[in-house]
């Protein structure tokens, strides 16, 4: 079972999806907001990823979840391939008031089709940036990495320790973002 995909596998298994719902639903059209792993390799900041995660859509309609089997059977993938659990932490849990996100949620960094009825949305940079430092603690490496690949500037790095402690300030730890930052090489009285 493939357990990491390039950018070209990535495509490859968004074109055998794109095919399957062409044949199966002809008259249905489906749009992704992709974040994540995935994200970084198609604008170029990552070589592999594990998933690809979606923001949207959510929930996933049983087309998609159709789609999604099909090509993991094909491809001998797992079930998980592609998935919506980013959207699933913004969408669910005890304060989901809280859960709203910012504007440049909307930004869109990269877009294309694939095929005729699919169409690909890459969330923008400082919506990535965001999410990975929401995701990041000095114990997991992939979302540090993640993060210096991305290189975040200063102001970037500032708006999104303000998301993570507005998303849910119950969870988000300070001293965790302070060596996460750190990690980055910034000093975290500069971005707090």
């Amino acid at each position: 079972m493939n357990t990491s995909f390039s950018k070209d596998e990535i495509m490859s298994n968004l074109e055998l999806l794109s095919d399957w719902l062409q044949a199966k639903y002809p008259s249905e059209r489906f749009e992704l907001l992709l974040v994540g792993g995935a994200a970084l390799s198609l604008m170029g900041n990552k070589d592999q990823t594990n998933d690809i995660d979606l923001l949207e859509p959510h929930p996933l309609p049983e087309p998609l979840r159709r789609g999604i089997r099909a090509v993991a059977k094909a491809r001998r993938l797992s079930s998980e391939w592609l998935n919506d659990q980013a959207a699933r932490v913004f969408s669910t849990g005890p304060h989901p008031e809280i859960k709203r996100l910012p504007v440049y949620f909307r930004d869109i960094a990269l877009s294309f089709s694939v095929g005729a009825n699919l169409k690909v949305n890459v969330i923008g940079r400082q919506a990535l940036i965001s999410l990975k430092l929401y995701a990041c603690n000095p114990s997991i490496r992939k979302h540090l990495d993640d993060m210096r690949a991305l290189q975040p500037g200063k102001e970037e790095i500032k708006i999104a320790v303000k998301f993570c402690l507005a998303i849910d300030p119950h969870i988000t730890s300070r001293e965790d973002l302070e060596a996460v930052i750190r990690e980055l090489g910034v000093d975290p009285d500069e971005v707090f």
